[in-house]
């Protein structure tokens, strides 16, 4: 079967990966999961093995057909839960743990997609570079806007780093499983606020932080920050100076 890099299609064939990634997962019988992006259903089948219902999306019409086939006994008791689809525009359903390897090229709009519902836990593989974007700290040449956003709704960390030969075929870059936690790491009280503050500021990343503050007409304490960049301002400061717009 034909693999498109350009819709990120890597799919992920070293066992070794595979089952450190339901560990992490913590899954147990009640455990209703989702996974986006089920390609050939390696990752489907320890996922089944170890929870209770496996909810999985998958665009692809040919992975559709093969996954039907592989897992017929599976549908037919209704422990995997085929869902045809784009997983940015069809509904999702209930479930509490998320586990996937995902398509790279939809990392950020999935992310914030997830993170719309309510779930216990979540093992996400991510292009490397995007895993570090996700946990970066200020000061950080990896801190940005998604760093920020993402904190406002979970706590994030890198488990391990992969290799590009743990996929078919292989990408070009190396990837990362991440842990998403559904507690919250800084208080926003108007997430679309915090959101035009950050892109006010990393769109301009070479501007002191108080001449953005002012272009925004921002009229609040910046505790000091005037003259900083805005990769070194913390999360904290910009979720509470959003308040002030």
């Amino acid at each position: 079967m034909k693999f498109y890099r350009r819709e990120g299609q890597h799919i992920l064939v070293d066992r070794r990966v595979l089952s450190r990634i339901v560990r992490y997962a913590e899954l147990s019988k009640s455990d209703a999961v989702l996974e986006v992006g089920c390609g050939t259903g390696n990752l489907t089948s320890y996922l089944l093995k170890s929870s209770g219902v496996v909810y999985g999306i998958e665009k692809d019409r040919r992975f559709v057909d093969l996954l039907k086939k592989k897992f017929s006994h599976e549908i037919s008791e209704n422990r995997f839960v085929l869902i045809e689809g784009d997983a940015l525009r069809v509904e999702w359903p209930e479930f509490n743990k998320f586990v996937s390897n995902i398509p790279y090229n939809i990392s950020s709009e999935l992310t914030f997609r997830l993170l719309e519902h309510k779930f216990d836990l979540a093992v996400v593989m991510y292009q490397k570079e995007f895993a570090e974007r996700l946990v970066a700290r200020e000061g950080s040449k990896s801190y940005g806007r998604l760093s920020v956003m993402v904190k406002a709704f979970c706590r994030a960390e890198i488990l391990e780093i992969v290799r590009p030969s743990a996929f078919r075929p292989r990408p070009k870059v190396e990837s990362a499983i991440v842990r998403l936690y559904p507690e919250p790491e800084i208080a926003v009280r108007d997430v679309e606020k915090l959101d035009l503050l950050l892109r006010a500021a990393f769109s301009s990343r070479r501007k002191k932080f108080g001449k953005v503050l002012r272009s925004l007409g921002v009229d609040c304490d910046v505790e000091g920050y005037e003259d900083e960049r805005p990769e070194n301002i913390p999360p904290e400061v910009y979720a509470r100076l959003s308040e002030c717009l």
